[in-house]
């Protein structure tokens, strides 16, 4: 009995005196659990309907349910396409056509809910028969569902994860194997030490890209409306902010614990602000987060291509921000590794 309490106490005085790893091991939970109860907490948004040439009394029924903009036939389709608002409702005689965005399957089936109980309303207070409703989808099908909406995040968020772990775990490996220690006293420059691990992880992670992308399309059955290189191009591209933010968390911990502790601090807040949840209706501040994420930038460039077949015009901004995301954390890996060079 004697021996296990000596056990204990020696892990006890581990944790006294790594003060890091106990705030991080307290705080980190404590964050990503105050991000789900802000995002949870949330409300569902409202349908936006973009109303074209509708009677008074349609557009007063779908403004109960739903936020209605009266817009001409060219503007409802431009907002449309930039995926603005959720639907175009416009009347043809007794049919009630609906064009719906589509790429969303849980957005699709709230608007059209949305309609179906503003027609039923109205029906009921004019004492007159529900006009016929006739859907199109702008993208996707009615076969679609909601995870054909998340497929595209989860497939940005697998690789980023595991490239991030492999990154951070193999630098902690060879600084406890010894082979960092000889590698900062080699001539090597700490740049070219740092361009090293990305080019040799940069070219498993393309081929890795490219067997989850098949595998997703061919055998899971994620849908692709766009091009494939696109597709690769911005995993590859999330695969390298991944990596060089590994290569700057393997550099400042000191054991494989730290760097599961910084990936709870630093990888989970951004999952979970990616788009796996709505975040129309979040406080201010989580939606900023939102944008200052390179896994919600890659996220919204494979729904762009995936789901809406968006070219490459379309994702340049996103594709810019990850490869500035990117050099940054090559910058500061490189700065790490130079002050462990002359301590």
């Amino acid at each position: 009995m004697r021996n296990t309490f000596a056990q204990a106490k020696r892990i006890w005085q581990q944790f006294s005196h790594d003060p890091r790893t106990v705030v991080m091991f307290i705080v980190a939970p404590i964050l990503v659990l105050w991000l789900f109860s802000a995002m949870l907490s949330a409300p569902a948004g409202d349908p936006v309907i973009a109303a074209v040439n509708l009677p008074d009394p349609v557009v007063t029924a779908l403004e109960d349910v739903a936020t209605v903009r009266i817009l001409p036939q060219a503007e409802a389709d431009a907002q449309l396409a930039a995926n603005d608002i959720d639907a175009i409702v416009s009347l043809s005689g007794k049919t009630l056509s609906v064009k719906v965005e589509g790429s969303n399957a849980s957005a699709t089936g709230r608007t059209l809910n949305a309609i179906q109980t503003a027609l039923k309303s109205m029906a009921a207070t004019q004492q007159t028969n529900l006009p016929t409703l006739e859907v199109s989808y702008l993208h996707g099908s009615a076969d679609w569902t909601s995870f054909d909406f998340f497929g595209p995040v989860f497939i940005g968020i697998f690789i980023f994860v595991f490239v991030f772990i492999t990154a951070g775990m193999s630098l902690v490996t060879e600084r406890t194997g010894g082979t960092m220690e000889r590698l900062l006293v080699s001539p090597i420059k700490p740049w070219q030490l740092v361009a090293g691990y990305c080019l040799g992880f940069g070219a498993v992670t393309v081929v890795q890209s490219g067997i989850v992308l098949w595998a997703c399309i061919s055998l899971i059955g994620f849908p692709n409306a766009g091009n494939i290189g696109y597709v690769i191009l911005i995993t590859f591209s999330m695969a390298m902010v991944s990596m060089t933010l590994g290569l700057l968390v393997s550099a400042l911990a000191r054991t494989a614990f730290q760097v599961i502790q910084l990936m709870i601090l630093l990888v989970v807040p951004q999952i979970l602000l990616s788009g796996i949840f709505d975040l129309t209706n979040a406080p201010m501040w989580m939606r900023i987060l939102n944008r200052c994420f390179p896994i919600s930038h890659g996220a919204d460039a494979l729904r762009g291509v995936m789901l809406r077949g968006d070219g490459l015009s379309a994702i340049a901004g996103n594709l810019g921000i990850l490869w500035a995301f990117a050099i940054a954390f090559f910058i500061l890996a490189t700065m790490s590794f130079s002050s462990r060079r002359t301590k």
